[in-house]
């Protein structure tokens, strides 16, 4: 291109007052030194967005454990569709995503916090649910085996991705999380293998949290963005991405 400023037009999420937390998650890597003569910024910007990204990516990863938090932190730059690979495509000019390693037998991943923003053009800025980048409407083609996503509402949002031990060549259909279709409110959702899908912050508008089904075979969750050219056609265009968030999930069965 693992007080909050956001883009005019960006979806505010409400959350229920009153919600018992579970207890702190484990401890991500500390956050990256801001440059010399500015302020840090604030702790649930984990990533300040207006500084320079590092060459290496800040994206880390962790093993779940059951109702267990865990924290981790997904760089801006984060390339879902380079998921499964040892390294990130660099022909879209990203990074490798956040990895979170899940327990044997399945069961379902909630989202207990999400915070930060995320840059996709000089000094804008985007929540967990996106935002209006280039106008707001993502439609992103297949790549790597891993599906594409469509959401006509916003852009830029935190996406996930099961993968099993296998890499598959062959992508799932592609969801739309637009309003007039899946929409981003769904109370549960249950995504193949391989099939990017919408989290967001991890809550409905009316602030229900949500639940992801982990598909049968499932041995790895990536978190990441899912980004192109204007949001469109074939993925890539990360390399101008900067920021990032602080995502804590649990696994539950």
């Amino acid at each position: 291109m693992f007080v909050v400023v956001v883009l005019a037009g960006c979806l505010q999420k409400r959350h229920p007052i009153g919600v018992s937390r579970p207890p702190p998650a484990q401890q991500a890597t500390p956050n990256p030194a801001p440059p010399p003569g500015r302020e840090p910024p604030p702790a649930d910007v984990p990533i300040d967005p207006a500084r320079q990204m590092p060459a290496e990516s800040l994206s880390t990863r962790a093993q779940l454990e059951l109702a267990r938090p865990v924290l981790v932190v997904v760089d801006g730059r984060s390339d879902i569709f380079s998921s499964g690979l040892p390294a990130a495509d660099p022909n879209r000019g990203g990074r490798l995503p956040a990895l979170l390693g899940l327990v044997a037998g399945g069961g379902y991943i909630t989202f207990n916090k999400v915070t930060g923003v995320v840059g996709c053009m000089a000094a804008a800025t985007t929540p967990p649910d996106g935002g209006n980048c280039a106008g707001g409407n993502t439609n992103i083609r297949p790549a790597n085996g891993i599906s594409g996503i469509v959401n006509h509402d916003h852009s830029q949002f935190l996406v996930g991705v099961f993968l099993t031990p296998d890499v598959s060549r062959t992508a799932p259909p592609t969801l739309d999380f637009s309003s007039n279709a899946k929409s981003e409110a769904f109370p549960e959702l249950a995504p193949q293998i391989g099939q990017t899908f919408f989290i967001g912050d991890g809550f409905t508008p009316t602030g229900l949290q949500q639940r992801f089904i982990i598909p049968t075979g499932a041995t790895r969750l990536y978190l990441a963005f899912a980004d192109a050219a204007a949001f469109q056609g074939e993925p890539g265009s990360y390399e101008d991405n900067t920021g990032g968030l602080h995502v804590t999930l649990m696994q539950q069965q």
